[in-house]
């Protein structure tokens, strides 16, 4: 794939172009960014399809005699009691000597790092009762825990051939994630149906490795499998010492499958580079974009959402006549503040991700369904940053909204519309009530018949709500590649 460089689609001399005049932004830049931002798209849906096989041909080299498992959850290193306690120099962790860095840094191969877990729901009704949801089916927010430990578990299998045991604090590193850079569910979790959940490690630069994960249901044991979500985690190593980036080992590439895997990690590693300098918090929308959103304002404008009086058009209007299926980003919004206890913490005595991860999903579900009344289906999270470790103790706010609003579906034929969702996490100081931000959160939705619309009214609305489109229209695209049974 040809890309274009950073700097061609990284002016920022256009960046306060206004939504009224798309025309500010070089024709022939717009042109370019939409041609690279359309081939990144397919590029990426066609290797995550591609993956499903390559991964199955890595697990087979697995000896038969090795027995794969994984804990429910990787446990903190000591009792709560005993943290709160403890003084400086009660434990320090196993000093990284050459001899041990050089034992830790041999290369390995990709089955090394592979780890699985099951969950029989057909087949264990008590187990079951931990993951059902209200609507019959299981709790999504419950997977994404799940996924979390997952990630986790096959890093540490990879960089010290084993996850941490319950009290132990003497590990030399200690592993944490530091992107959940896409997960798609491609088909619904049935309460009636037997799951694996599995992954292994694809790619590792010096201290950060990409993990590629999946969900597959399996009707019988000698059966196909049929993959239901793929995700994939970048996870980053860190000296238990100096708390700074430590190497691990590298990855042994040997056979094909092998090969084509490294290169497909190492080219989602680029595209990550690429997407952040072309994002819109460093560029203009296209010009494509930006004529759709002077379309929106113009809508909003007819609609009353909008104040003729108000120059920055930038409040709610209150106009009786306003259209009742065009609902202001702002009228969507719902919070949610919580104190983090110690139960929620992680083997680095930090809120676990994965209880960020569901805490996130419960709230952004709540707020799709609020906005067309209804319930509503999880499709994909995307790009979602752990920006900064959440203490225990502390106290957290999640704000969320939806962001964007599809009409890809005609409610007559059936088909049904899709919602982008947001979610921003913020520690809040008790001192001063000022919060700083931990995590972003994207979420899609399946919500249902086209009959409620989001509306932007200020100009960061707009900005998410393209990103929203982005997010969202990438998501049918690697729906599509699984709707023929693949």
């Amino acid at each position: 794939m040809t890309s274009l460089p950073a700097a061609a689609c990284g002016l920022r001399a256009a960046t306060r172009t206004t939504l009224a005049t798309p025309a500010r932004s070089p024709s022939l830049l717009s042109r370019r960014c939409n041609a690279s931002q359309a081939s990144r798209t397919q590029q990426q849906t066609e290797t995550v399809r591609e993956m499903g096989s390559l991964m199955a041909e890595v697990r087979g080299t697995l000896p038969q005699r090795i027995k794969v498992r994984m804990p429910t959850r990787l446990a903190p290193k000591r009792s709560w009691v005993n943290e709160v306690h403890a003084q400086p120099g009660d434990t320090r962790p196993i000093e990284l000597t050459p001899e041990l860095e050089a034992e830790l840094l041999k290369p390995k191969h990709m089955a090394e790092s592979y780890v699985e877990l099951w969950l029989p729901f057909r087949d264990d009704p008590e187990l079951l009762e931990k993951y059902i949801a209200t609507s019959g089916m299981v709790r999504l927010g419950k997977i994404l825990e799940d996924l979390d430990t997952l990630a986790g578990a096959i890093s540490y299998q990879h960089a010290l051939g084993a996850a941490p045991r319950a009290g132990d604090v003497s590990a030399p590193l200690y592993i944490v994630t530091a992107s959940v850079d896409r997960l798609d569910l491609l088909e619904p979790l049935r309460a009636d149906a037997n799951y694996r959940l599995s992954g292994h490690v694809i790619y590792v630069g010096s201290s950060s490795m990409e993990v590629f994960v999946s969900i597959e249901r399996l009707d019988n044991l000698s059966g196909p499998a049929k993959v239901c979500l793929t995700g994939r985690f970048t996870m980053a190593a860190r000296n238990a010492s100096t708390l700074k980036s430590q190497k691990i080992a590298p990855l042994l590439v040997e056979t094909d499958a092998e090969k084509r895997l490294y290169a497909i990690g190492e080219g989602f590693k680029k595209r990550k580079r690429q997407e952040a300098a072309t994002s819109l918090e460093r560029v203009p929308p296209t010009k494509d974009e930006a004529v759709l959103l002077h379309s929106q304002y113009l809508e909003g404008l007819r609609a009353g959402l909008f104040s003729a009086s108000d120059e920055r058009h930038g409040g709610a209007a209150t106009a009786a006549g306003a259209d009742q299926h065009l609902v202001p980003v702002s009228k969507t919004a719902l919070s949610a503040t919580m104190h983090l206890h110690p139960q929620q913490r992680n083997v680095h005595g930090k809120v676990f991700g994965g209880f960020l991860m569901r805490s996130a999903y419960e709230l952004a579900w709540m707020v799709a369904a609020s906005f067309v009344h209804r319930q509503v289906q999880f499709l994909s999270l995307d790009a979602l940053s752990f920006h900064a470790p959440v203490p225990i103790g502390a106290i957290l706010r999640l704000s969320s909204q939806v962001t964007y609003s599809d009409e890809s579906g005609d409610a007559a034929n059936g088909k049904h519309a899709v919602a982008g969702v947001s979610v921003l996490a913020e520690v809040v100081n008790l001192e001063t009530g000022v919060g700083s931000r931990s995590n972003t959160f994207h979420f899609s939705f399946d919500v249902g018949p086209p009959t409620r619309r989001v509306m932007p009214q200020t100009y960061k609305e707009a900005m998410e709500w393209i990103e929203g489109k982005r997010r969202v229209e990438l998501g049918h695209e690697m729906r599509a590649l699984y709707g023929d049974g693949a």
